[in-house]
Order: C-alpha cells, then structure tokens, then sequence
C-alpha cells in the first residue's frame, strides 16, 4: 500500500484550506500540496482549496486549482521522486544533454556508451521512486509505467520539465525515436541492448574486395551487392514505419485513456447523484425516528393519565360502596 503524502499522514495536524496569500502563489501551494498527497485524497483536498480561494475572492486562482488534474498511480510514484530526491531530474537532464551533443557530433561510439549508461540509470531511479513513493511491492504494471515515464523523461522536454516540477498527471510512453534512438542501441530493462537499423560496417582486418569495373555504358549492378544510397533509402523508410506505428499505438493508448477518463467522470457523477440520495435518505430516517420518539412518548404519556384515571375511578368506587345506603 502507498505511503500517504503530507496531506494525509496519520497523526499530522490538519493543514489550512489558504495554502498561500493570492494568485500564483496560492496555485503554485495548491500543487505542491495535491501533487504531494496520496492521489486517494486528491479529489476532496483540490475541492476544499478551490473553495478557500473562491471565499478570499481569487476566482482565477479557484479555477486553476479546480483545473489541476489528479495524477495516475505511476506519476505520482514519479512525481515523489522528484520531490525526495530533488537531483534526480538532473541526471537524466544531464543524460540527455549529453545524449544530444554527441547525437549533434555524430559520435556514435560515444552515443552507444551513453546508450548503456541509461539502461542502469533509470533502473536505479525506478527503484528509488517506488521506495519514496512507499511501494514495497509494485505490480509489474506500474514499475513498467515508472520506468517508462523515467525513459521519457531523457527524450522528451515537456515530460523532463512536468518531472521536474513534480507535477506529472500521467505516465508517458517513449516512442522509439529521438535523441538518435538513444545511440541506436537502447538497452532494455534486462540490460541487454537491442540495436536499431545499424549499419554493417566492414571489419579493419579484412579487406573488402574491389568491385569489378563495369562495362562501358552498362547499368546493371553487380549482382548480390546493394549500393550505400539504397540501404540508406531502406534504413529511412523501416525507421519512419515504425514511428508510425509507434504514433498509431500512442494514439490508440491516448484514446484509451480519454475514454477511461469519460467512463471515470460518469461514474464520478453517478457516485454524487447516489451520495445525495444517501444523505436525504439519511436526513428522512432521522426525521422519522423523531417522530417516532415523540409518539412513543405521547403514548406513554396517554398511558400514565389513563391508569391515574382508572385509580381515581377505583377510589371513588370505593368511597362510594362505604357510605350507608338510603333509608
């Protein structure tokens, strides 16, 4: 079970609905807050410190809040990184920039070595997220979803930057490309690299043979070699397939996850309508049982006054049976 965030610790003193004086600062205070509190909680805490804003007359700073949107398990591991480890996001930031100035030099024996330094790097983030996140035993899922996330974070800005700040809402996917693929020879989560449209490069021991000149005035190609531009051309066209099927998965996964999020507010509005019904259910069987208390004690009241009339009746019986009869 995940450890709580400060919001929700059992045995913390209950914080202020005014997390800052105005505007951004109550933005910024209100994210810090949510992003760092159990995601359980997320929903009644951005309530009640939207609502504090709109009673000190913010409005603009209610409707940010009430913007914020409630971060996946797996971001939220990510997000408790960050925010336990503040040097994180710069040792990826510093993978990348070095990722990107060999990519820019065209280095690639420099881009396979940092290639296998990411590999151990985001393993080793990823187990200490879920240690800060206080997940003793994560589903192969969610580790799945950090490690992700965390590679992402090398290659893309947006990602790196939300991770940064502590304030990612879901995790993200790396597609595969960018960054020159990582050096072209990624190494998975098994540490094992797996390489990507490299080029057969001829061994310096062993000479290539010289191509047999060509007859004068001949196009046709030497059997059984194919020329440097077509396995370029080849490389290029495999490359861009599989970026469209990268992109075709991430939209179909994007697509997923916003009709989850419909099914999510549905469900979400059902669950109110039904609090509702509860609460006046509860309100008219509080009533009843009023009611029913204050009859019970009428009747009980009608009870006593009817015995007290049957003993004045019996004594005034009695008192008539003692006087002597006419003469």
């Amino acid at each position: 079970m995940a450890k709580r965030g400060p919001a929700g610790r059992d045995g913390d003193e209950p914080r202020d609905a005014n997390p800052g004086p105005a505007g951004g600062d109550r933005v910024t205070a209100a994210a810090d807050e949510l992003y760092s509190a159990d995601p359980a909680e997320f929903t009644d805490r951005r309530k009640a410190l939207g609502d504090a804003a709109r009673a000190a007359g913010d409005t603009a700073a209610a409707k940010r809040i009430a913007a914020l949107r409630k971060p996946t398990r797996a971001a939220w591991v990510v997000n408790q990184l960050a925010r336990a480890d503040p040097g994180a996001p710069d040792r990826l930031a510093g993978l990348a920039a070095a990722l990107r100035e060999a990519e820019q030099a065209k280095d690639g024996p420099r881009l396979r070595e940092l290639s296998a330094a990411r590999g151990p790097l985001v393993d080793s983030l990823t187990a200490q997220a879920l240690a800060a996140a206080g997940v003793a035993d994560p589903p192969s899922g969610l580790r799945e979803e950090v490690t992700e996330t965390l590679t992402s974070a090398i290659a893309d800005p947006e990602v790196a930057a939300e991770f940064a700040a502590g304030t990612l809402t879901r995790a993200a996917q790396w597609a595969g490309f960018g960054l020159a693929s990582f050096g072209d020879a990624p190494a998975t989560d098994e540490g094992a690299p797996t390489r990507r449209h490299l080029r057969a490069v001829p061994s310096p021991e062993v000479s290539a043979p010289a191509p047999a000149p060509a007859r004068a005035g001949s196009r046709r190609a030497v059997p059984g070699r194919v020329s440097e531009e077509e396995q370029a051309r080849r490389a290029r066209a495999e490359e861009q397939r599989l970026a469209e099927e990268a992109a075709q998965r991430a939209a179909q996964r994007r697509q997923a996850f916003e009709d989850a999020e419909r099914t999510v507010a549905s469900t979400a509005a059902a669950a109110t309508e039904a609090d509702a019904a509860e609460d006046q259910l509860e309100a008219e069987v509080r009533d009843l049982e009023q009611r029913l208390t204050r009859a019970r004690e009428d009747l009980a009241a009608a009870r006593l006054r009817a015995r007290r009339a049957e003993s004045a009746e019996r004594r005034a019986r009695q008192a008539l049976d003692r006087l002597p009869g006419p003469e």
